[in-house]
């Protein structure tokens, strides 16, 4: 997921804030994209990886949990906006601006990268 932001030190903010709420989940992580390396030369680290989390969920309620706490934080402003992207490639970007429909839209997106045989465990 990366938080977009005005510039880079309000989008670090809000990034370390999100991070901050969703560690309060029952997730199995939340880390910054470190994947990505500094340009060569450059004087410091591209300051996308500072708003890129990565977030790592193991079970179906944790992934409710999820999609409730992200609804909840991008509608505290209206020029809130994340890029939610599945490990299939799919993406979905979310503004402050939207209605409460997003929790439904952003529990299905998420759903659907779920392993389908973690769903055999579901009662």
């Amino acid at each position: 997921m990366h938080v977009h932001g005005a510039d880079e030190a309000e989008a670090d903010g809000l990034t370390r804030q999100l991070r901050s709420e969703l560690l309060e989940l029952d997730v199995d992580s939340v880390d910054f994209d470190d994947k990505r390396t500094p340009p060569e030369h450059s004087k410091g680290m591209d300051p996308g990886a500072l708003t890129t989390l990565v977030v790592a969920v193991s079970s179906s309620p944790v992934l409710v949990e999820l999609a409730r706490a992200l609804r909840d934080w991008i509608t505290r402003a209206t020029d809130r906006r994340i890029t939610i992207t599945a490990q299939d490639g799919r993406t979905l970007e979310i503004t402050g601006a939207r209605t409460r429909a997003d929790h439904r839209v952003i529990e299905t997106f998420l759903d659907q990268d779920e392993d389908p045989d973690d769903t055999e465990d579901r009662p």
